[in-house]
Order: C-alpha cells, then structure tokens, then sequence
C-alpha cells in the first residue's frame, strides 16, 4: 500500500489521540474513587467522547480511503503499477520456469484439411504424439532514479528454448564435426545459427515512470492490459507464452469526483506503426538514428481508459466488512492508417539504394522517372470500444467484458502501388466473455464462464488470416479448411470475425493449441477451484465449443471448384468440442510454484469425420523472485 501523507494524516491522528486520552483520563479518575461510592460517568460525557472517538477513526478511513484512490492511476489494471517504488536503486522481479509437455492426436486424425493442412503439427515419423520440454528466465528489473521517477524493463532469457537445444559440436584435427551429437557436453550458442528461431536474450519492453503532481507518466515500450484480456492482455501468467507489447505515452490522471464515482482518465497514444525508415546519412544501416522517412504512412492509436477501479487493499477491506465492491470502465481506441509502401513491407532497409542488401541497385520507394513516392493509399481506421464491470462480494464474483469493433480499410491490396481497383473492406465485430465466481467456503469455489465471438462465413476460422492452399500458395483455401483468410473472394468485402487476445486462455488444447484463439464461436466453461490442503489447489474445468458459422469448419469441405465461392452450398456443422482440463498447483513455500496439467478433447461434428479424442500432459516448474 502506498504511504500516507504526513501533513494528511496529522489533523485525523491528533484528533483521536485527543479521544483516547480523555478516554483514559475519565477511567483513571474512576479508578481512583472508591468502588462502592463512585459514580457512574456523565452518560453525556461518554457519549461525546464515543463521538470523538468515532468521528476520529472515520476521518482516518477517509483519508486512507482517498490516498489509495490517489494511487489508482498507477494501478496495474491501467498498464503500470500500483505502489510507491521503494528506497533501493534496484528491485528485481521475475521466475523462471521449466515446462514438459506430452501433446497427443492433436492434429485430430491422420488426414488435412481442405487447404492441405493438419489441425495440429505431427511427427516427422508419422507419429501423433509429441513431446517437448522448455525454459525460460524472466528479468523484470525497477531502476528508481528517485522516489518518483523509475524505469522498467522485461527481458527474456532462453525464452522457451527447447531442452536439448544448442548442442555442441566436438570436431577432429581437421576442423570437421564427428557424425554424432553425443561426443560434445556442453550447450553453446552460436550467433546465426540457423537451429535457433529466437535470439539467447530478448528485451521485450523497456518504459519510464514518472510520478507529477498531477499524474503518472508513462512512456516507452511497455505492456498492455484492460479488463478481462479478450482484447489487451499483457499475458502475465506463470504459464503465458503471448502478451500484449505497445509503444506508448499515456498519462494517468488523479481521480475525478463524478455522478457515478470516482473515475480516474487516462488518455493514450500508441504508435502502432512507424513505417518507412531511412538509415542514418553517415553511419549506415545498425548505427546513428534512423529517421522515420514519411509521416504519412504511420500507424497510430489515440485511446482513453475511464474506470473506477478499488485497489486489492480496498477490495479486502470491503470484504472483511461485508461490503461489496462494484468496479467499471470503458476502454476507447481509434486507430488509423493513411498509407502504405508494399517496398517496406516486403524488402524493408533492402528497398534502398544504397542499402547494401539491394541488389537492384534502385530505390524502391520513389518512382525512378518522376521521383513520386510509391505508396499505396491504406485509408483505414477503426474504433475500438470496450466495457467491462466486476462485482464483488464476500462470497461471490461477477465480471464482464463486452468489445465492439467498427471500421474499414479502404485498400487492402498492400502489395498493388495506386491500385485503380482498391478492396474496400469492412469490419463489424464483437466478443463477449462473463465470469462467475461462488464461494462456498474458503477451500471451495464453484463457476461458469460463457464466452463468444463474432464470426465470418469465408472458409476457415480466421486465426491466421495469411494462410493460403498448400499447394498452391496463390489460391484462397476452400471451403472445408481449418483456417484462412475472411476476404478476397468475389463479394465478400467483410472481416467480421473478431478474435481473443492470444493470452487469454480458455482451455488446454482447442482454443489454445489447434485454433490457437477463440474467434467465430461461442462456448460455456463450468469450472470449480478446490483447496485441497495448504499450498495444494485443484482447478478442474469442463468447456462446450461451438461455431457461429458452419462454413467456417472443416466439416463443409468441398472440392468441387465450380462452388468453391459459394458459402450456401458448404452447409457443414457447428458443435466444435467437448473438453475436460484439470489443473493440480503446488505451492508450499514462497518463491516455488508447480503444476501439473491433464486435459482431454473429445472433437465434434465441426471436425468431420473420422476424428478422435485428443489429450495433453503438462508439468511445470517455476521459481519466483
């Protein structure tokens, strides 16, 4: 909790001191008088001393009260933190985790889809079982400049690098390695090496903070979160493996008194896209400050967050009084984009001239006979709005998150410079999630969860939108595949198919490993948390999935090319899946978690025929610091 301010508290402290010395006074004096003869306290002299006594301890809640909500704005709901950074120079958090997996009949049956895919990846050997192990070392280190300025960074250390990853290589006399792997001991990394999809060290978010007078100032590259996480997600969890990153400047302001509360504001910028950058003049390419070489294709966000939120120390002092705690806010971006440069997308610092990776010789920006800049007008924008509101009780919890999203793209042909055929697209979606939560007792607690998702009637569940037929990588998939774009066929100008944060996890395997998000469906997750005994947790959950839109499965597969665009002629079915996961946590000390993880998937009509049950076995190790 954050320290209370001295020159606050002095009048509320001098006050009840005050009480309890004319309390103590009057008991002193009834002390000293003889048990039989002494009177009884003037009734009215009690009562004003209960009076002051009171008002004493309500003008101490108060001011408590109004410091905490003064630190609202630094609340880790709206991005940053919540408490004062403390004396140190340095504070250092983070864990590190050690995870196995068994993934078994993932792909659902030995067959692909329409567009030539497996649900899920199988063994090179044809097997269906996969299993894999892997790490990661999680930095998140707090520099306090002073007492109210701090920087904050996360850096990832062997970020789920596979156990077994980065073998040596021992070599004879005449430089070659032995035809084996088991003659070298040692893990090494080697800059380059094509084995390795990540690099050893990853900083993924660097941002300062800077507490003013009138507001916290956040800025840099920093985590994301509001609500739920269906639509930001900072992805925070000890077994997250996604997380919403953002270069931003937002400024958190103090809490307002309103009609309906006090709400706190906080308005944002996010630079989304910086698009075509220049090389530094005289240092080249790695070195000196690129320069962002055209305004005019920058992606940006301007964004509010307006909530009314208590601080968990609120919230337990509610709860221990039988109050209720009822929290809301409404989360508004629009985000915009004028153009585009199909160069940069696709060659980057390689479309210039004389970038040492151009092997055209010609700068691919500006047209080499009228110099004009080689652009594609983008033209899109969209508003995106999110409310969400939580109930809280002694024994209960309710909590939703409604999303709606509204805009258009007015080319969405990026790689086609001055298209005189612009594909004007638009996108109306929506997610819903609620959350229930009811405690029977301290060890039990009882739930359900529905969720849902907009849907879009082009082939596929719109999860990767940039997949195209295996076989023919210039060819839309049909009708029947897993996955694929929600536009480009004849008429179809729509992407309505709205889809979770990654993040947010709903199970082990349908959303999160096959579809990989929840989009273009809706489901009902009952669920039950019971504490077994002292540091040993069980979470068990049973979840119903099924589609918005049964073109969307690979259950309306046709091969039949003359109705391939036709989405009335692909009926298939809806019911995705029945799954049942199970969590055991351990944690019998501060500083060590681990987990266990079963689940089992029973696929459904969606799927097609001929599928079977799938199943996944995890464990997990995680010290925490």
């Amino acid at each position: 909790m954050p320290r209370l301010s001295a020159n606050a508290l002095a009048p509320t402290l001098g006050g009840l001191l005050l009480a309890l010395a004319l309390a103590g006074v009057a008991r002193a004096e009834e002390a000293k008088a003889p048990a039989a003869d002494a009177p009884e306290t003037d009734p009215k002299i009690q009562a004003a001393i209960q009076r002051a006594v009171d008002k004493a301890k309500e003008d101490l809640r108060n001011e408590m009260r109004a410091e905490l909500q003064g630190a609202q704005s630094a609340a880790e709901f709206m991005g940053t933190v919540a408490e004062q950074p403390k004396l140190q120079l340095l504070d250092l958090d983070g864990y590190y985790r050690l995870r196995w997996q068994t993934l078994d009949n993932l792909n659902l049956r030995n067959k692909t889809d329409a567009a030539g895919y497996y649900y899920f990846p199988k063994s090179l050997h044809g097997g269906n079982t996969l299993t894999s192990s892997n790490m990661r070392l999680r930095l998140e280190p707090t520099i306090n400049a002073s007492e109210m300025v701090r920087v904050r960074m996360q850096v990832d250390v062997l970020d789920n690098y596979v156990l077994g990853s980065n073998a040596s290589q021992v070599t004879d006399g005449a430089g070659s390695p032995y035809p084996v792997p088991f003659y070298g001991d040692s893990r090494t990394y080697t800059n380059g090496d094509n084995t390795n999809d990540r690099p050893l060290v990853i900083p993924r978010r660097v941002w300062g903070e800077v507490q003013t007078p009138v507001g916290l100032l956040s800025f840099g590259r920093m985590p994301s979160s509001w609500g739920l996480g269906i639509l930001a997600n900072a992805g925070t969890g000890l077994d997250q493996d996604f997380g919403d990153t953002v270069d931003r400047i937002q400024f958190a302001l103090p809490p307002v008194s309103t009609p309906v509360g006090d709400l706190v504001f906080v308005p944002i910028l996010d630079f989304d896209i910086a698009g075509v950058q220049m090389a530094d003049p005289h240092g080249g390419q790695g070195s000196g400050q690129p320069l962002d070489a055209d305004g005019k294709d920058n992606g940006r966000t301007y964004a509010i967050k307006i909530a009314r939120l208590d601080t968990d120390e609120e919230v337990r002092r509610k709860m221990e009084r039988g109050e209720r705690s009822v929290n809301y806010g409404l989360y508004y971006n629009y985000r915009t984009q004028a153009y585009v440069y199909p160069a940069w997308l696709d060659q980057g610092y390689c479309g210039y001239a004389t970038s040492s990776c151009n092997s055209t010789g010609q700068d691919q920006y500006q047209d080499p006979l009228t110099g004009d800049p080689l652009y594609n007008r983008r033209a899109a924008s969209g508003h995106y709005t999110s409310l969400w509101l939580r109930w809280l009780g002694p024994k209960y919890r309710v909590e939703t998150e409604l999303v709606g999203i509204y805009g258009s793209i007015g080319n969405a042909n990026s790689g086609v410079v001055n298209s005189t055929t612009p594909a004007r697209l638009s996108m109306r979606q929506w997610g819903y999630v609620l959350q229930t939560e009811f405690k029977q007792s301290s060890k039990f607690s009882w739930g359900v969860e529905l969720g849902a998702a907009s849907g879009d009637s082009a082939p596929g569940m719109g999860n990767l939108p940039n997949r195209n037929d295996k076989a023919d990588s210039t060819v839309l998939p049909n009708y029947g595949s897993l996955d694929g774009p929600q536009w480009g066929r004849p008429g179809d100008t729509t992407i309505n198919n709205f889809r979770f944060n990654p993040a947010y996890q709903v199970d082990l395997i349908l959303y999160r490993r096959i579809l990989g998000q929840v989009t273009d469906s809706w489901y009902l997750r009952p669920n039950l948390r019971w504490e077994i005994i002292p540091g040993l947790t069980l979470d068990s959950s049973a979840l119903y999935a099924q589609a918005m839109f049964a073109q969307s499965t690979p259950s309306s597969s046709s091969r039949d090319p003359a109705s391939q665009n036709s989405p009335l002629s692909h009926k298939g079915a809806r019911p995705l899946g029945m799954e049942l996961d199970n969590k055991f946590t351990l944690a019998p000390t501060t500083g060590f978690v681990g987990w266990v993880d079963l689940g089992l998937l029973q696929p459904l009509a969606a799927f097609g025929d001929g599928t079977s049950m799938a199943w996944v076995f995890e464990f997990g190790l995680a010290a925490k610091f």
